[in-house]
């Protein structure tokens, strides 16, 4: 069997390209652990623990999605063993759903944005929680655990990649496909940013800087 296996893996991956391509069916071939559509993946400055982002999974019945925490064994991240905490799950119980993008400020806070598909924000399930948004989710502390919205994107959008400088005066936010579900060009469901007199949407990237002390 595991001579059956090293021969599957040499004939459909022959270059590290092949293993890039096709990941997942990498991953599957050499063992490991599944989990509900991950979208990205930080690593606490604080302690070292590994925080994913697993976006939803309709098959399984997680629409509104969670954020795992993993303690690697002995605190290496090489090592083969972990355990893991559900540190923040989805729904109106939290404020958020689809959970996509992370990152962390130098207090261990971690931040978040949201995917939720253009096509059922504010609807269903997905009602209270508006359009898509940026939370702030602290690890250590009173309110460890419990997601404070600092954002919300415009209308059929959603806010990706953000990434402060390193003075964390100024937080960097993509801005996705605005007005996605448009029908007709000429009354766009989003006008964002409206530049130069315009009212096609765009995708853009903000910053947004605070107070300088």
């Amino acid at each position: 069997e595991k001579a059956a296996g090293k021969a599957d893996l040499l004939e459909t991956f022959q270059t590290q390209g092949d293993v890039v391509v096709n990941a997942h069916d990498a991953a599957i071939l050499l063992g490991a652990t599944p989990t509900d559509r991950p979208e990205d993946v930080e690593i606490s400055p604080l302690d070292g623990t590994v925080f994913i982002a697993h976006t939803n999974n309709d098959k399984h019945g997680n629409i509104h999605g969670h954020i795992t925490r993993f303690f690697e064994k002995d605190e290496d991240h090489g090592a083969e063993s972990f355990e893991f905490e559900i540190f923040a799950a989805g729904g109106r119980q939290s404020g958020f759903s689809a959970p996509d993008n992370l990152t962390f400020d130098s207090n261990a806070n971690l931040w978040t944005v949201t995917d939720i598909s253009s096509s059922k924000l504010n609807s269903g399930a997905w009602t209270s929680f508006g359009n898509n948004g940026m939370f702030m989710i602290p690890t250590i502390g009173r309110d460890k655990g419990e997601a404070f919205q600092f954002a919300s994107a415009p209308k059929e959008a959603e806010l990706t990649g953000p990434s402060f400088t390193p003075n964390e005066k100024t937080l960097f936010l993509s801005v996705q496909h605005p007005g996605e579900e448009t029908k007709d060009k000429a009354n766009p469901t989003s006008t964002w940013p409206q530049v130069r007199g315009g009212n096609t949407p765009r995708p853009s990237v903000v910053a947004i800087t605070g107070f300088k002390f």
